[in-house]
C-alpha cells in the first residue's frame, strides 16, 4: 500500500475510534494504540504534504448525541497539540512564562453564569456545538450554583470521577466500567437524573473563557478557585519542564489523567498566536509513555459470554506492572491476535493502559503459530467467525450453550431486573448442572425441587424456603424491569423504561395490558422511542419476532397487570412532570416515589421549570427556592397525601 493509501486507511480507522470514544462513550482501542496510529498519520501527512478533510490532525473529534439540545460555543473548543518528547515542549515554551497542569481524562464541559447564578452547562460536542446538560450539571456536587462574581462568567473544565468513586460504583455493577472516563461521560449524558445523583461527579476548571482583565491565566484560575470552584492543580511560573514533569505524576492525583498540559501564561500572547482548525497554539500536551514489560505468553484462554461472543485472554508469566503482579490481559478479538502474529511461548510486551487495565502491546517473537479454537470452550458446540466493523470475532452458534444460559440467568435475576435475592451465579450454575434450569421460566418451578434442595450441601431449610419466597415475591414486577431482564441486545435500563412507557400508551389506546402491548405491537420505530436509533429498534424488533412465544409464556408467571396497568382516567400521570423536594413520610425514600411516578408514565426532574406540572413537598408553605419558583410559575404544590390520592382515586 502506498503512503496516500495508508493515510486514507488511517483516517478511516481513527474516525471510527473517535466516534466510539466521543459519541458512544466506549473504546475500540487503547489510548496508546490511538496515539500510535495518530503519530503515524502525522508523519505521513508531513512526508506527502497530503491532509484529508476528515483527518483528526486538523479536525476536532467529537459527536453530539440525539436527545440533547444543541448549543453553540462562544469560541471553538479545540484540542491541544500533543507530543511525547520533552524536547518539543522545551522548544514550545522557549523563554515565555508558562505553567503546567494535569491533562484530565473525563468529559470536557463549559459552564456559564449570569449575575452570580449558574445558567447553563454544555458538553464539548463537535467543538463548535455541544449538548445542553444544564439539568445534569446541577447534580455535580462540587459545582457552585451561585458565586460572588456578578458579571457574566464562562469556564471550561473537565467532568471527572475520582479513582475511589470509580471503584465504589464498580463494586455494585454486574458489568463494571472499564475506566473512570467512560463512567463520567456516560453519567453526565444520562437522561435519568437519579443515576447522576447517585454518583459523585466532579467538575475541575482548567480555563477561564471570560476575560477578567488579568493577563496572567494562572492568576485568573486562582481567582476562579477563590469563587468556590475546584481548579486543576497548576505549577509555579518559571519552573523548568523537568520540574513540572516530576511534580505532576499521575499517582499524585485523585482523578484520572493522561498527560500534562504546558500552558503559556500570558493571555495577550496566547491570543496573538492564534490557532489551527485543530488546536490553539498557546498550549501543548505531553503524553506519558506507557512503560513496557517483557514476558512470555503461556496460553490464550477463551471465555464465552451470554451473547455467544467468545473473548480471548492472554495468559503470561507473572510480571510486575507498576507495583501490581499481572498474569492476564485481554486480546480483544481474532484480528488483534492475527496482527500480533501470536504463538504460545512468544515473548510479548505488556503495559497498564491508563495505569489500570493490563494490555498486550507487541509480540517480539511473532511466531504466528497459534491456532484458533474450532469449538466453544464451554459447550463444545460449533463456532463461527464474524467480521464486525473490520474486526474478526469468534462466536458460539449453539443456542443451548450453557455459558449463554448462565450469563442470561445472572442478568435476569439481578437487582435492576427481576431482583431475586439468593440466586447467586454459583447457585444458578449448580441448578443448571442438576438440570433444573434451562430457561428463565424454569426459575418459577424450582419449588418442585424443594425436597432435593434441602439435601444439597450449603442449602439449609431456612435458606431454601427464603429463596423460594423471594422467587414468589418477584412475580410482582414492572414492565421495564421485565424487559431489561430479557437480555435484549443493545437494550439497557433506560431503553427498557422508554419501551415500557411506549407500551403503556399503546395499551391505553387499544385497551390492552402493558405486557400484551409489548409482544403484540410492532414494529417499534425510532420516532416512537426517545433516544433510539435504527440499530436499537432493529435489535428490539428482531428479538420480539424471534421470541414472541417465549415471552408470552414467561409473562404468565408475573403479575404485571396489577402493577403496571395505566388506566384511562382524568388524573393519569402520562406525560406529567414532577419535582420532589423535602422529606417524605409515606414513601420509604425518594427513589421509591420516583419509581412509582415513572411506572405510571410520569417523569421526574431535578428543578422546577415552566414544564413542571407538580411540585411534591409535604411543607407546601415552605419558603424554599423550589417552592418560590413553583409559586412564581403558578405550578401546583402538593403533599405526599395529595399525590397518593391522585394516583388511587
Amino acid at each position: 500500500m502506498d503512503k496516500i493509501g495508508r493515510i486514507k486507511e488511517l483516517v478511516g480507522i481513527l474516525q471510527k475510534a473517535s466516534y466510539a470514544y466521543y459519541g458512544l462513550d466506549s473504546s475500540l482501542m487503547t489510548d496508546k494504540e490511538y496515539d500510535n496510529l495518530y503519530d503515524e498519520l502525522s508523519v505521513l501527512e508531513r512526508e506527502t504534504n497530503c491532509i484529508l478533510a476528515g483527518s483528526p490532525t486538523i479536525k476536532v473529534q467529537g459527536y453530539i448525541l440525539d436527545g440533547f439540545t444543541k448549543v453553540k460555543h462562544t469560541k471553538p473548543m479545540l484540542s491541544a497539540n500533543k507530543t511525547k518528547d520533552t524536547k518539543e515542549i522545551e522548544k514550545f515554551v522557549t523563554n515565555n512564562r508558562f505553567y503546567g497542569s494535569y491533562k484530565l481524562d473525563g468529559l470536557t464541559v463549559v459552564v456559564r453564569y449570569k449575575n452570580g447564578e449558574f445558567t447553563q452547562g454544555i458538553t464539548r460536542g463537535n467543538g463548535i456545538e455541544g449538548e445542553d446538560v444544564t439539568e445534569q450539571c446541577k447534580f455535580i456536587k462540587n459545582l457552585p450554583m451561585t458565586i460572588p462574581y456578578k458579571s457574566n462568567l464562562e469556564l471550561r473544565g473537565e467532568c471527572v470521577i475520582s479513582w475511589d468513586e470509580f471503584k465504589r460504583i464498580n463494586k455494585n455493577l454486574d458489568i463494571p466500567f472499564s475506566h473512570p472516563r467512560n463512567l463520567a461521560a456516560g453519567t453526565l449524558r444520562n437522561l435519568n437524573l437519579n443515576i447522576i445523583r447517585e454518583r459523585n461527579l466532579s467538575f475541575v476548571v482548567f480555563e477561564c473563557v471570560t476575560d477578567m482583565k488579568d493577563d496572567s491565566k494562572s492568576e485568573t484560575l486562582i481567582n476562579v478557585h477563590n469563587m468556590g470552584f475546584e481548579i486543576v492543580p497548576i505549577t509555579k511560573l518559571y519552573s523548568t519542564v523537568d520540574q513540572v514533569h516530576n511534580a505532576l505524576q499521575p499517582e499524585f492525583y485523585q482523578y484520572p489523567t493522561d498527560g500534562i498540559i504546558f500552558e503559556l501564561d500570558s493571555r495577550k500572547l496566547s491570543e496573538s498566536l492564534g490557532s489551527t482548525s485543530h488546536h490553539e497554539c498557546c498550549r501543548m500536551a505531553l503524553k506519558w509513555e506507557d512503560e513496557l514489560y517483557d514476558t512470555v505468553l503461556k496460553d490464550i484462554e477463551w471465555n464465552t459470554s451470554k451473547t455467544g461472543l467468545i473473548n480471548p485472554v492472554a495468559v503470561f508469566e507473572p510480571v510486575d506492572l507498576d507495583g501490581t503482579i499481572m498474569t492476564r490481559a485481554t486480546l480483544h478479538n481474532i484480528s488483534y491476535i492475527e496482527d500480533l502474529q501470536l504463538g504460545i511461548g512468544d515473548i510479548i510486551q505488556v503495559y497498564r493502559a491508563n495505569m489500570v487495565i493490563p494490555k498486550v502491546h507487541d509480540n517480539l517473537t511473532r511466531s504466528n503459530t497459534y491456532e484458533l479454537p474450532n469449538k466453544c470452550p464451554c459447550c463444545g458446540g460449533d463456532v463461527e467467525i464474524h467480521n464486525e466493523n473490520g474486526s474478526k470475532t469468534l462466536h458460539c452458534i449453539n443456542p443451548d450453550c450453557v455459558a449463554k444460559l448462565l450469563g442470561k440467568l445472572v442478568h435476569f435475576v439481578s437487582k435492576n431486573a427481576i431482583n431475586i435475592d439468593g440466586l447467586s451465579e454459583q447457585t444458578l450454575q449448580k441448578f443448571i448442572d442438576l438440570g433444573w434450569l434451562n430457561s428463565f421460566r424454569d426459575i418459577y418451578y424450582l419449588s418442585e425441587h424443594k425436597e432435593e434442595m434441602y439435601k444439597l450441601d450449603g442449602f439449609g431449610k431456612k435458606s431454601v424456603d427464603k429463596l423460594l419466597e423471594n422467587i414468589e415475591k418477584s412475580r410482582n414486577i414492572t414492565l421495564d424491569r421485565f424487559i431489561y431482564g430479557l437480555c435484549i441486545p443493545l437494550i439497557g435500563r433506560t431503553a427498557s423504561k422508554e419501551i415500557a412507557l411506549c407500551c403503556k400508551k399503546v395499551a391505553i389506546n387499544n385497551m390492552w395490558d402493558d405486557i400484551y402491548a409489548f409482544f403484540n405491537y410492532g414494529p417499534f420505530y425510532p420516532s416512537e422511542l426517545n433516544g433510539f436509533g435504527e440499530v436499537m429498534c432493529k435489535s428490539l424488533n428482531e428479538y420480539i419476532s424471534e421470541n414472541r412465544n417465549i415471552i408470552m409464556k414467561l409473562s404468565k408467571e408475573f403479575n404485571m397487570k396489577n402493577v403496571t396497568k395505566l388506566e384511562q382516567k382524568e388524573e393519569s400521570l402520562l406525560n406529567k412532570s414532577f419535582v420532589i423536594t423535602g422529606s417524605l413520610n409515606h414513601y420509604k425514600n425518594r427513589d421509591e416515589l420516583v419509581n412509582i411516578i415513572e411506572q405510571l408514565g410520569g417523569k421526574v426532574s431535578g428543578s422546577v421549570s415552566a414544564k413542571t406540572n407538580y411540585l411534591i413537598n409535604n411543607d407546601t408553605k415552605s419558603n424554599s427556592s423550589k417552592n418560590k419558583k413553583a409559586k412564581e410559575l403558578g405550578i401546583p404544590i402538593i403533599s405526599e397525601g395529595q399525590f397518593v390520592q391522585m394516583i388511587t382515586s
